[in-house]
C-alpha cells in the first residue's frame, strides 16, 4: 500500500486517476494506493463473492458489490473506502449507483489480506467500516484460512475449520475457509502438485 502526494484531494478528484487496476481509497485527503493484489488473493475473493452471491441472489436477499464500489465514511468527502466484497440487504441498495462514492454502508464486508498489507493500515480500514455502520466484518487471511470477524465492538478470530457465519445479517449463510480454500487448491494445474505431464 502506497498514499499518494501531500495535497488534499476530494473523492470527485479520484476519477482524474488513471484506469490502472489499482484500488485507491481516500483516508483523511490522502489518497492510499493499494498495491495490484496476487493470483491467490484474486482467487479468493472470487471464490468467496460467488459463494455469498449463490446464497443471496436465490433468495433476493440483496446485492453484491465489488472492490472498485467505494462508499463515503460518514459523508465525509474526504474518507472513502472500497470492500474487497460488499454486501446490501434488499431494500438498502444506494440509489446513487452512478457517483463516485456512495453515502450507505454496506451491511456486510469481506476484506482479503494481501502480502503487502501492514497491521496498521488494515486496523485503520477495520475501524473506517466499523464507523460508517458496516454491520459484520471479515478480514480473511487466504493462505491460512484464518478469518478475524468484527462485530461492533466484538472481535473472534475464527480458524480456517471453522465454521463462519452470515449471524443475523445473512441468516443460513455459512462457510469453512479451509472448504474453499481446498477446492482452489484442487484446481492447481498437475506439474504444481509435483506431477510431471505424461504424453
Amino acid at each position: 500500500m502506497a498514499t499518494a502526494a501531500s495535497r488534499r484531494y476530494t473523492i470527485d478528484d479520484l476519477e482524474q486517476f488513471p484506469d490502472d487496476g489499482r484500488l485507491r481509497e481516500l483516508v483523511d485527503g490522502q489518497v492510499v494506493e493499494w498495491a495490484v493484489a496476487d493470483l491467490r488473493h484474486g482467487l479468493v475473493i472470487n471464490a468467496l463473492a460467488y459463494l455469498l452471491n449463490a446464497f443471496v441472489r436465490p433468495n433476493r436477499l440483496g446485492s453484491i458489490a465489488l472492490a472498485d464500489a467505494l462508499v463515503r465514511i460518514l459523508g465525509s468527502r474526504y474518507n472513502a473506502r472500497g470492500g474487497a466484497v460488499a454486501f446490501f440487504a434488499r431494500g438498502r441498495l444506494p440509489k446513487d449507483q452512478h457517483a463516485s462514492a456512495t453515502d450507505v454502508a454496506p451491511d456486510f464486508v469481506i476484506e482479503v489480506l494481501s502480502p503487502s498489507d501492514q497491521p496498521g493500515d488494515v486496523q485503520a480500514k477495520v475501524q473506517d467500516w466499523l464507523r460508517a455502520g458496516v454491520r459484520l466484518l471479515w478480514y480473511v487471511d487466504p493462505d491460512s484460512g484464518v478469518t478475524t470477524v468484527y462485530r461492533g465492538n466484538t472481535e473472534a478470530t475464527v480458524g480456517s475449520n471453522e465454521v463462519l457465519g452470515g449471524d443475523d445479517i445473512l441468516p443460513g449463510f455459512t462457510l469453512r475457509m479451509r472448504d474453499v480454500l481446498d477446492e482452489l487448491d484442487a484446481e492447481l494445474a498437475p506439474e504444481e502438485l509435483g506431477f510431471e505431464q505424461r504424453c
